[in-house]
């Protein structure tokens, strides 16, 4: 007879759960009313009221997205090596005792200590010709967190997918409040399965080195600059570039200053490395007519210019090595109606590389709030903020804006000769 353990419930969540069996009809009696969850659904089980193959659908689909928010991304190579169902299957056999590369037993897979891990899931998806176009791996690890009298045993599911045709990895943990021991943490568990894919699997992985900062400047410019084009007054700055060439020239023949030259015209003009002084007061002027713009608006209006999405935080190092992050009143309104961001946006674009970015995107039912970190060169960080029902869909649109502005960057390093961006 099935049962659900109570750590699954924990993964997925009661109400979820509650959501799922009420939309099947099923409610509970005045004699069930006061029951535990678990108890409740293996009564259920009990009186085949659940149809266990619907219901480990579902927690698959819960487990492998749900709770699970802290993302890592990793860039695939070599993938002709273990494209093929044959290598995953050996592998599963080797590793697991599996011998299907499509199969679901999320009830029935529960390790130990001992044990460690198990793989609870498998689901595949092929191309034509037989190759695997996405792999999908749902493991499930013993932890131990703390409970009123000492460690009580739990466990962790690190789903993992690799699309061959995006030549991506995706790895997601649920960062949990206390975990006991520091290896049963979402970060550690991530690197040891990361680790496990390498070495069980045979799965090869590039550095992103600097192109995902790269790939995060570009992504912050051009949404604050997408911002800053619905303001009239910001479209017609370019027209006032003659008074403040007058008025720069004007200031530098007025003041004694040290470190300046004459250009071939005869004006006066700063030696290279002092200070960018036209693009400084052409800044000053932006903010006057963005800070003007934005005076009394409410966040909620923002989305009324029909942005894509809205950067809230920043973190970048300057040229000056100075890690520098900037952020609005709170970590979901912009940045880019602050003084702050305006007074140092001129040094972000020197660098053109952004460690850590924050945005925000419409959705259904509230705000996709995401967070991009670059900052280890092995792979891009994804974290999904916030208090919502983490879908698929809203993988699928982080993803789709990163790589927007993937293509965007390798645009821009085939015009200067670069190699391209995978």
């Amino acid at each position: 007879m099935p049962s659900i353990s109570h750590s699954i419930i924990v993964n997925v969540g009661e109400d979820y759960l509650e959501s799922y069996l009420k939309g099947l009809g099923l409610q509970r009696t005045e004699d069930d009313r006061g029951k535990d969850l678990k108890y409740w659904m293996d009564s259920l089980f009990e009186k085949d009221r659940i149809i266990i193959e619907d219901l480990e659908e579902f927690l698959f689909r819960e487990l492998f997205w749900g709770k699970r928010k802290t993302i890592r991304v990793y860039k695939l190579e070599q993938i002709k090596d273990y494209r093929e169902p044959e290598d995953w299957e050996c592998a599963l056999k080797e590793h697991y005792g599996i011998t299907s590369i499509d199969f679901c037993n999320i009830l029935g897979t529960l390790p130990d200590k001992e044990q460690g891990r198990k793989i609870a899931a498998v689901r595949s998806e092929e191309t034509d010709k037989g190759e695997l176009l996405k792999i999908r791996i749902l493991f499930v690890c013993a932890i131990q967190i703390n409970g009123k009298s000492g460690y009580l045993d739990s466990i962790a599911y690190i789903p993992v997918e690799l699309d061959f045709k995006e030549r991506i990895m995706i790895l997601k943990a649920w960062t949990r409040q206390k975990v006991a021991l520091e290896e049963h943490k979402a970060e550690k568990l991530l690197t040891h399965i990361e680790n496990l894919m390498r070495m069980e699997f045979g799965v090869k992985t590039k550095e992103f080195a600097d192109k995902h900062r790269q790939t995060l400047f570009l992504m912050s410019k051009d949404l604050i600059n997408e911002a800053y084009k619905r303001i009239a007054a910001y479209n017609k700055v370019g027209k006032v570039s003659g008074k403040i060439k007058e008025f720069t020239g004007t200031i530098l023949e007025e003041l004694t200053l040290e470190n300046v030259e004459k250009d071939t015209e005869g004006r006066v003009t700063l030696e290279e490395g002092v200070m960018d002084f036209e693009g400084e007061i052409r800044n000053v002027i932006e903010c006057l007519v963005i800070s003007d713009y934005f005076y009394q608006r409410e966040f909620s209006q923002i989305w009324d210019m029909d942005l894509e999405a809205v950067v809230t935080r920043i973190k970048f190092n300057d040229r000056e090595s100075v890690l520098t992050s900037i952020k609005g009143e709170n970590t979901y309104a912009p940045i880019f109606c602050t003084k702050t961001f305006l007074t140092l946006k001129n040094r972000m674009e020197e660098t053109e590389k952004t460690e850590t970015l924050w945005i925000a995107m419409n959705r259904t039912k509230g705000n996709l709030n995401l967070k991009f970190d670059a900052s280890e060169s092995r792979y891009l960080k994804i974290l999904i903020r916030y208090g919502i029902h983490f879908k698929e869909a809203d993988l699928d649109s982080a993803l789709k804006i990163y790589k927007k502005y993937v293509e965007k960057l390798n645009d821009k390093n085939a015009g200067a000769g670069e190699a391209a961006v995978s």
